[in-house]
């Protein structure tokens, strides 16, 4: 004659706190789905972390001189470097997580974190 094999009290007791973390994780990470969306300047030994949703000129020294960012209505871009080629000065406005400008020569770097999901396309792909 074989035996059932019966859950004890502490079995039930780990369910429900299985199933409560699990209900509360998610509801957590529905709820914070996308965390406030910065700026982080770098002129390549520091940091600076600035919210995209206060409208602000910045102006960071690099190894040129001043490089002039502005962020405004969530967007934040290059305003002025002195670098000779301007190239970072013509790049789109950044907003989107993941996005970034560099002013190479004056080794000023920008990107944005938190601003939700990255654009999910592509530049190129190789194989």
């Amino acid at each position: 004659m074989q035996r059932k094999k019966r859950l004890k009290p502490i079995d039930y007791v780990i369910i429900a706190v299985f199933f409560a973390a699990a209900a509360f994780s998610l509801i957590y990470a529905l709820q914070h789905k996308e965390g406030k969306a910065r700026l982080i300047v770098s002129d390549g030994k520091r940091e600076w972390v600035y919210p995209l949703d206060e409208d602000r000129e910045i102006e960071v020294k690099g190894d040129l001189g001043i490089s002039r960012i502005r962020i405004k209505n969530g967007q934040a871009l290059f305003l002025d470097s002195p670098c000779d080629n301007r190239v970072c000065v013509q790049s789109f406005p950044l907003s989107r997580n993941g996005d970034w400008a560099a002013c190479l020569p004056n080794q000023i770097f920008i990107h944005v974190e938190g601003a939700g999901d990255s654009d999910s396309s592509f530049d190129a792909v190789g194989f």
